[in-house]
């Protein structure tokens, strides 16, 4: 065999670069969507964090169709990355961190999908469960959160599932369905599954797939705001006087707190904080008197629930300017409850 052409066969070519960077490019603006969806999951549950683990999965769909359609050891890896980048300058909460999750998550793929020539798919499934749960070890590792054993234990454990079912077997799927349908080539590795027939199977992970598409598409045309008024929020719902929140029109009002952030994922050791007290806030908007909750609203969807009770007295939870992004600072409350990139505020 000609060296030339052994050492090119390692190498990626001009579709898999292509292909690799549309698989990215979708991953990556689909993460926020995946996140605020891990949000309600988590709400359902009744915890402010873990329980979105149950969907995790969906983020490993990327590299491991990547890895399986591009068929060379590194295409997980580098689909992860690339995917990372985007959800970073897409406006992701985690900030450089994702980064370091998303390569990992990849090299993971890249190492299940690797140990054998034949991928059939309860590889893919291994694969997929095993690069799902790495993004929580990576998080403890990052954030040297306080959690207990048993509930990394548990979040890891929901990690694995989402990521066999989610990840490997809707990323196996949607492969097969691309190759029956064929849009893509196969690559050798594939295991034979018999004849090429579209079957209830493949119905079924293109409903998935349109319903998961549908939300995304709702969820960026009416609960996503990718370009919030800098420094501002709408402050709204069962109130006598809506108003939008500028935060340079209340600097007269600033005060300074010193407190810690102790969150199910994060640690922030006590720190002096300079902001506004949402209790004046929302005494402008004047709540009526039925009104019991307050929401917190993120730019991505996010939200947190206070009773209104607890604020009205309360001083030293504040809105803080941090840049341009409003952002909620809780003192004695979880860390899931300081809101980043706060764009509105919803008595109820």
């Amino acid at each position: 065999m000609n060296p030339a052409a052994s050492e090119m066969r390692h190498r990626f070519d001009v579709r898999d670069i292509v292909l690799m960077a549309l698989l990215s490019a979708v991953g990556g603006v689909l993460s926020t969507y995946i996140g605020y969806l891990g949000n309600l999951v988590n709400r359902l549950f009744g915890v402010p964090f873990g329980a979105g683990q149950l969907i995790s999965g969906l983020h490993i769909v990327w590299p491991l169709l990547a890895r399986a359609l591009v068929g060379r050891f590194g295409a997980g890896t580098l689909t992860g990355l690339t995917k990372g980048a985007v959800e970073l300058f897409t406006g992701g909460t985690h900030g450089v961190v994702i980064l370091l999750v998303s390569a990992v998550e990849g090299l993971f793929v890249d190492l299940g999908l690797g140990v054998t020539r034949r991928r059939g798919l309860l590889i893919t499934m291994i694969a997929g469960a095993l690069a799902s749960a790495s993004n929580v070890l990576v998080f403890q590792a990052v954030y040297f959160s306080g959690v207990s054993a048993s509930f990394l234990a548990l979040m890891t454990g929901a990690a694995l599932v989402s990521g066999a079912v989610f990840g490997g077997y809707l990323a196996w799927d949607i492969e097969r369905v691309l190759v029956t349908s064929r849009l893509v080539r196969p690559t050798d590795s594939i295991e034979p599954n018999g004849r090429r027939t579209f079957g209830w199977r493949h119905a079924a992970t293109l409903s998935v797939v349109l319903a998961f598409l549908a939300g995304g598409v709702y969820f960026y045309l009416r609960v996503y705001d990718p370009f919030p008024t800098p420094g501002a929020a709408n402050v709204a719902g069962t109130v006598s006087a809506p108003y939008e929140f500028v935060y340079g029109e209340w600097r007269a009002e600033e005060r300074t707190v010193r407190t810690e952030l102790r969150g199910s994922v994060t640690y922030v050791p006590p720190a002096d904080y300079t902001g506004v007290p949402l209790s004046l806030v929302l005494e402008r908007a004047a709540p009526s008197e039925r009104a019991s909750t307050v929401r917190l609203i993120a730019s991505d969807g996010y939200e947190a629930r206070l009773p209104l009770s607890n604020l009205a007295e309360n001083a030293d939870v504040l809105l803080t300017l941090e840049g341009d992004k409003l952002r909620l600072v809780a003192p004695g409350y979880d860390g899931a409850y300081w809101v980043e990139q706060v764009v509105r505020i919803v008595v109820e």
